[in-house]
């Protein structure tokens, strides 16, 4: 119980900086996930221009509660008969996205020296990160795919799955 303070104080730092970066992302008509990246840096130990979290352990933990709470949030959106609705459009879209997120991965982790295990999991946070940040920015926007071969502007999560191959996003 001695860590409850440090872990609420930080969990304050990252909830204002977040907030604070969200007020201007949007003023500025840019991408949220953008700027929720930009508060983790300048809350994060790393950037000390200014004041960081207390104990990198709580990064950690609150990073945990993080992505638990993204998956949930995902999970509540996923439908299948919207699946179904984009087809195989999706289902190649999103094959070519995982397949070559994980090879670019693969090389870079092969190129940075790093051993065969380490170099398919960097591939796998890739290809799953990358998806994650896509229909957050997508959400972010409004987008969705309208079914009949374009885009209009509301969300969908057929574009979790079909996001972006083609051109012409909201006009």
């Amino acid at each position: 119980m001695s860590h409850l303070p440090t872990l609420i104080a930080d969990l304050a730092l990252i909830l204002i900086s977040a907030s604070v970066i969200t007020l201007l992302f949007k003023w500025m008509k840019q991408p949220l996930v953008l700027g929720y990246i930009i508060a983790g840096l300048l809350a994060g130990p790393y950037i000390n221009i200014f004041p960081t979290v207390g104990d990198i352990e709580n990064i950690n933990i609150w990073a945990e509660i993080g992505v638990i709470f993204l998956l949930f949030a995902l999970g509540l959106e996923f439908s299948f008969k919207k699946l179904m609705n984009v087809g195989s459009t999706a289902f190649i879209t999103a094959t070519t996205e995982v397949v070559s997120m994980l090879l670019i991965g693969f090389l870079v982790g092969q190129l940075l020296g790093w051993g065969t295990m380490n170099s398919i999991f960097l591939g796998g946070m890739l290809s799953m990160s990358s998806t994650t940040i896509i229909i957050q920015a997508f959400h972010g926007h409004r987008i969705r795919y309208s079914g009949s071969g374009g885009f209009d502007c509301h969300f969908n999560d057929g574009t979790s799955f079909y996001n972006g191959s083609k051109s012409g996003l909201c006009g």
